[in-house]
This record gives structure tokens, sequence and C-alpha cells, in this order.
């Protein structure tokens, strides 16, 4: 799914915890089940639930749970950040000249100089936050057992109490129908539950008590990014709001934090909300949650109703060995580590992939990014971003090929923007007619080159155009076809078509169109003359594309 979070995330799903922790013996486990005897100790190997809009990662951890939240729209930055180099089209034939002539190192200098943007670096998704349940006499427990249910969509963590035996369960869900992050804690002793809940964020951001509610707590925030040229606030604003239901008990709020006390059970709702498409993150966040406020048995069918509907299209059998699911997945990786087989597991690792983009790309929501919806930081690796050179495309070869057709519809709806932000950057940069997008872009629209010269690769919009023909293909909607794929795929084929140019002669392409300038992503080369160099003309990856 993704290249960098999705192999790390099913290889190290494994964890310790300072706390005395004695794990099930013998635990039971379905063939579509993620299970381990041990909380998460680092994000990666947390667990994921998201509804394309919202995303969480659960630690299961048993005195200071840990459940990180994210919202897709919230990236540093704003829109008309970058600025593209009104010096690129002039230079534009003095650098095809030098890459035809094999100056390659000057055509990159003088690419360097010309045609990258102002500032050249996009910004970050970001976390939203984390909200952290705290259980004040979890000092020792007995019986742990966390899970993934991928055919449910739920997460869940059990576990006793070492010396009273009193069973505790959690469990996590991101629900599409409802648009909230779904949270249920039961201590099956009536009158025993008492946690205090938290939400916090690195910077950015204060926690607060509702003054009207006092089992809702709020985390509200601005990201600091001052504009460039006036230096007003452009950052964006948003919110997180966390609803308390308790069964039983009291509860009360002050300084940032929510006590539970002698409850039976709580209902915890999970909203998030910006302003990237407008309107009050406050308001949404309110909105969302007084929608979703209805019983958990009402909740939890709805979810699992709705995440079945797709995840149940797929079954793959590539044979069993029933006794394996008696295994932890950390023990059945390690397992397979040593040469061992186990060809359930690797038709779980198959259905994982269509868990995370059902997880990470709805109907209505944005593509997912370069990590899912998934981040736990403020400066991601690789910004958690759109690589348009590969990243995105393998985001979404599963899509039609594993019948899930809509969560291919938000590539798509982010197409249509890019291609309006595409065309002016084609006319700019290269005088050219339809649209064009380079290796990476942001939800602001960014479509210049970007980083450094490696980013000056304009086929980026050519290569997605094979998503909406894919999608054609497999659905036979021609009214798809008409009014959305085709303007697409044309506007990317008009800039491809002003774009190729005349190889002169000398050149062992004389005569022949292709690009220029050109390169193979992260790939570099040796030069005639010995020299390494990464800018050419009619890179094999241009001309396949």
């Amino acid at each position: 799914m993704q290249r960098r979070t999705f192999l790390s995330t099913m290889s190290s799903l494994v964890g310790t915890h300072s706390l005395s922790v004695r794990a099930a013996d013998g635990a039971k486990s379905g063939p579509m089940t993620l299970w381990y005897r041990r909380p998460a100790k680092q994000w990666v190997e947390a667990l994921p639930v998201g509804n394309g809009r919202l995303g969480a990662m659960v630690f299961g951890r048993v005195d200071r749970e840990r459940i990180q939240i994210n919202e897709e729209t919230l990236w540093d930055g704003y829109p008309g950040r970058n600025e593209a180099n009104p010096k690129a089209l002039q230079a534009l034939p003095e650098v095809r000249r030098l890459l035809f002539e094999g100056k390659n190192e000057e055509a990159k200098k003088l690419s360097a100089e010309t045609m990258m943007p102002n500032p050249a670096r996009i910004k970050s998704y970001q976390t939203l936050g984390d909200l952290e349940i705290r259980v004040p006499d979890a000092t020792e427990v007995t019986d742990y057992y966390r899970e993934l249910d991928l055919d449910a969509g739920i997460a869940t963590v059990r576990y006793r109490y070492y010396f009273s035996r009193i069973p505790v369960t959690r469990e996590v869900f991101a629900s599409v129908p409802d648009n909230v992050i779904v949270v249920r804690l039961v201590c099956e002793k009536p009158g025993r539950l008492g946690v205090v809940l938290r939400l916090s964020r690195e910077r950015d951001a204060v926690c607060l008590n509702d003054p009207g509610d006092a089992n809702r707590l709020i985390l509200r925030g601005r990201i600091d990014c001052p504009d460039l040229k006036t230096g007003q606030p452009r950052g964006m604003r948003f919110e997180s709001h966390v609803l308390v239901i308790p069964a039983g008990g009291t509860v009360t709020g002050k300084d940032g934090l929510i006590r539970i006390e002698s409850a039976d059970s709580a209902l915890l709702l999970v909203s998030a909300a910006t302003d990237y498409r407008g309107g009050s993150p406050e308001a949404l966040c309110r909105e969302h949650i007084k929608a979703a406020t209805r019983p958990y048995e009402e909740l939890r069918a709805r979810h699992v109703e709705e995440h079945r509907r797709l995840f149940r299209r797929v079954t793959l059998d590539l044979g069993s060995k029933p006794e394996l699911n008696e295994l932890p997945t950390d023990e059945r990786l390690e397992r397979v580590r040593k040469g061992g087989e186990d060809p359930g597991l690797a038709a779980q690792y198959f259905q994982f992939g269509r868990y995370l983009l059902m997880s990470s790309s709805r109907p209505g929501t944005l593509p997912a990014n370069l990590q899912g919806v998934w981040n736990d930081t403020l400066k991601a690796p690789w910004n958690s971003d759109y690589h348009t050179n590969i990243n995105v495309q393998m985001n979404y070869w599963p899509a039609e090929v594993c019948n899930l057709s809509e969560c291919h519809v938000p590539l798509f709806d982010y197409m249509d923007t890019l291609a309006g932000s595409g065309s002016r950057t084609a006319t700019s940069q290269y005088g050219a007619r339809g649209w064009v997008v380079h290796h990476l872009s942001d939800i602001f629209g960014f479509t210049a080159p970007a980083d450094g010269v490696w980013g000056v690769w304009p086929v980026g919009a050519a290569w997605l155009a094979q998503h909406p023909w894919e999608h054609y293909q497999f659905t036979g909607d021609r009214d798809f076809l008409r009014r959305r794929a085709w303007p697409l795929m044309q506007g990317a084929a008009r800039f491809m078509l002003d774009f190729l140019v005349e190889a002169p002669a000398g050149t062992p392409v004389a005569g022949r169109l292709g690009t220029c300038p050109s390169h193979s992503p992260e790939n570099i080369f040796i030069t005639p003359h010995g020299t390494m160099s990464l800018f050419t003309y009619a890179a094999t990856m241009d001309v396949e594309i």
C-alpha cells in the first residue's frame, strides 16, 4: 500500500511494556485477526483504524493508553504558498539545448536557478494529537490480549486486573456512517471503571474543558505558519472534541482533564475538523458528535455493516494451517522469517492492504497520502505528501482489482483540483496547454517542480491518467468516462503533445519527439564523458508513460 509504512507496520507490530503484563495463553483468533500478547511500544506497532477522513493508531497500553489521532486535512502551509518561477519559460529552450549537447551539469545548474518555485519545498501533513486514557489502578494485569479484526474493522484490548481478576475491555473503531472515532471502555464489575482522559498535542494547541458541558474535552489550535509575504498568520485552524457518555458513576471536568469514577462503562465519541474546506472547526466537531450520539450497540452495528459491505467482497484462500491462528501475529512473522510456511498469513497480509485503503480513502475524502491517513509527527517523513512519481499510484493499484472501486474516487476528485492549478503551471512553466504535475504535491494544489532539479519531472499527470481509465475498464461506467475520465486524460495528453520536442541532429534519437528536460526518478546514470548525472532527455520512464 504505502511504500514506507505498509511493510514496516506489518512486520513490526510487536511491543513490550514496562508494567507487569501476563499474556493470555491459548487466545483464539480468526484468520482475519492480527493479535498480540503485549501492548505496542512504538508507533508502527500500534493498530490502525480509519474512516477515510479520520484515522487513529491504538497502542493497547494498560495504565496509560495512547490513541493517536489524525484528520486528513490537517496540513502545514496554505494555498498559493509556492509560486512558479517566472524565469522558467524563458530558460526552457536553453536548458533543452544544453541537454541535447550533453552538457548535463550546465543544464542542471541553469534549471536550479530558473525552474524551481519559491519556496522550493512544500509543508507537511501533521498529526492532530493524542487521546490519553490513564487508568490509575492498573499496576499489574494478566490475560492481556490485543487485536485488530480486519473483518469488523475494530481494534480491541482485553485484560484482567491481576489480583481481583476483573475483566477490562476497550474497543476502538472509526465509523464511516457516523463520521467519528468510537471508543468504548468496559469494566465487567459494576462501579469499578475509573479513568482520566486528556487530549494533547506537541504545540500550536491547548486542551480545554467545555464550559457548558463537563463531559466534553476540546483540543483547539492553529498551525503556526505565517504568510511569506505579509507575515500574517495563515496556518490552518483545527479542533478535536471528545464527548464522554458514562454508564453510571460520575464525570468531572477540570484543568483540561476529564475524570470518570465508579462507572460500569463509558462511551467516548471523538471528532476532529479543520477549516480547510471552510466552516468552523468547533461547529463541525459539535455537529458530528451530535449526529453520532446513539447507543453503542447501534454505532457498532452500523460501522460493521458498512465495513463488511466492502471488505467481504473479496476472499483469498491460499490454503491455511488453522493451528497457526493460535499464535500471535508477531510470532507467526518470526516463524516465516526462519523459513516456516504460512499461506494463511500471506492471505491476511493481502487483506490488510485492502483494509488500509478502505480506512484511508472513501468517497468524499482526500485520497490516501504517503502514509494513508496515519502520521504521528508534525514533520512527517517525506512530508507524508502525495508523491506522484510512484507512491500515489501504488496506493491505488489494488483499488479496482481488489473490488474497492469506490475507494478510487477520492483520487479522481484530487486530480480535478490538480488539473486546475496544473493548467496554470503548464502555461507559465512550459508554454503548454493541458495540465501538469511534477513529482509531488499537497492538498493545496501544488503542481510546480519541488525540492531540487530532480523535481523537474513533468509527467505525473500523464501517469495518473491511467487511473480513471482503469476505473472505467472495471466499472464500464460510460458517464464517468465522458464527464470525468476523458477531460483528465485529454488534459494530460494535451500537455504531453505540447511538451514533446524534436531531438536535433547529432543526438541518438535525432528527428524523434521526446521529453526534455527529463529524468528517471531516484536514478542516476554515467554520461559518455564518464561523469554522473540525473538530468537528461527522453528517459526510459518518460517514454514508457
